[in-house]
C-alpha cells in the first residue's frame, strides 16, 4: 500500500438536493405576506393560517390548512384542503377532492394572497 494512503481516511458524499435538478418555491407576489418565499425542501408542503401548516399566510381569508403542495419526481400537484373560499391556479377553481398539476411560473390564489410556483430548473456544470 502507498505511504500516502490510509484506509481509515473518510471521504464525503454529496447529498442530492431535494428536487434535483430543480428549485422549488412559492413566492407571494400580492397580499398580506407579500415578497414572502417559501422553499419547498420535501415531498408534501401544507400552506394556510395555521402556525403548524410549512408556510404560514396572515391573510384573514386563508383557511388554517388551505391547500398542499406534493411533490414527485418532475411532477408537482396542487391539491384544496377543503378551504372555506377555495383556491385558484391561473385563475380556474380547484376541486376540493382533484389535485392539479403544476408548473413553473403557475399562479396560485388563496384568500386575497397570489403567489407563484417556482420549479427553475438549477445548472452544475
Amino acid at each position: 500500500m502507498a505511504k500516502d494512503r490510509r484506509t481509515t481516511d473518510i471521504v464525503q458524499v454529496a447529498r442530492t438536493p431535494f428536487g434535483e435538478p430543480y428549485v422549488l418555491a412559492l413566492a407571494v407576489i400580492e397580499g398580506p405576506d407579500c415578497h414572502g418565499i417559501h422553499r419547498i425542501t420535501g415531498p408534501e408542503t401544507t400552506v394556510g393560517a395555521s402556525p403548524s401548516v410549512d408556510f404560514t399566510l396572515s391573510d384573514p381569508q386563508v383557511s388554517g390548512e388551505h391547500f398542499r403542495v406534493r411533490v414527485n419526481g418532475h411532477m408537482f400537484s396542487l391539491q384544496d384542503m377543503k378551504s372555506t373560499n377555495g383556491t385558484l391556479v391561473n385563475q380556474n377553481p380547484v376541486s376540493k377532492r382533484t389535485p392539479v398539476r403544476l408548473k413553473n411560473f403557475d399562479e396560485i390564489e388563496a384568500g386575497n394572497t397570489r403567489m407563484l410556483f417556482i420549479a427553475n430548473r438549477y445548472r452544475t456544470d
